[in-house]
């Protein structure tokens, strides 16, 4: 294990600049932060292209790192340049970086199957976005087809949000509604966007299997390019309450498709 002081070491500072968009585009990689994600990472057979130890990490760190070592470069790292990389108030003590997982559309739809499929339209919020791809790997879909827009699902807030997710589940970017719902109905999907006036209520929509499941932007709902080619589909809701955030909707739609789905 090699040890680096600095927080101007050429290392550190690739790393740190993981944190931006452009760089983890530019070289295919994102962050990892904390024991839990980390181990997952490597129970799930990714290979980190390196990982970051800080200097006195707790003994769970330690044992990580170490198993590590014989599957990529480990470096501790000094308390002040463990900090430029991390993007967590209370580091803990681990960080991996990890290779992003690029799909095209045939071997996307080649894993997905007749699977159910989530489509992200332009969420903003990465909270919402990690929450979303958690909740559909929990409720058994085959993944997610994000539109440019969203906000990136390889940021940090995002990866913490999903739990692991992230590792695991397939993901499909579009740069538009028009790719998203022409590459959909291409698969066989039948289109159901979320939305507060809909034609088709929740208990009666038919979400078994070979569905996609539309949630829009937080302030705008679902673009006209993906609703004018899908059901407009609304969660029954009593009282005064107009909206849900548009995690827990699409959270309710997607537990409602596996509760149909029971196999």
């Amino acid at each position: 294990m090699k040890t680096i002081s600095s927080k101007d070491n050429q290392i550190v500072k690739e790393a740190a600049s993981l944190k931006e968009k452009k760089y983890r585009d530019a070289l295919g990689l994102y962050l990892i932060e904390g024991p839990n994600l980390v181990r997952e990472l490597m129970d799930f057979g990714g290979r980190p292209r390196f990982i970051f130890l800080k200097a006195g990490a707790g003994e769970e760190a330690q044992t990580i790192a170490r198993k590590a070592e014989k599957l990529t470069a480990v470096y501790e790292l000094s308390a002040e340049a463990f900090a430029k990389v991390s993007s967590d108030s209370s580091p803990q003590g681990i960080i991996a970086a990890a290779e992003k997982d690029v799909l095209e559309s045939d071997e996307f739809f080649r894993r997905a199957g007749d699977g159910n499929v989530l489509v992200l339209d332009r969420l903003q919020d990465p909270g919402n976005v990690g929450t979303l791809l958690r909740s559909a790997e929990a409720f058994g879909f085959a993944g997610a087809v994000l539109v440019k827009g969203c906000a990136d699902p390889y940021q940090t807030k995002c990866v913490r949000a999903a739990a692991g997710s992230i590792l695991r589940f397939p993901m499909l970017f579009c740069d538009s509604g028009k790719e998203a719902a022409k590459v959909l109905q291409g698969a066989g999907k039948r289109l159901y966007a979320a939305c507060m006036e809909g034609e088709v209520s929740l208990y009666d929509a038919e979400l078994e299997r070979n569905t996609a499941v539309i949630i829009g932007n937080e302030g705008n709902g679902v673009s006209e390019e993906l609703i004018s080619e899908a059901e407009r589909l609304y969660i029954p809701m009593y009282g005064a309450t107009e909206s849900l955030n548009a995690a827990i909707a699409g959270t309710i739609i997607m537990y409602e498709a596996k509760r149909q789905n029971k196999q």
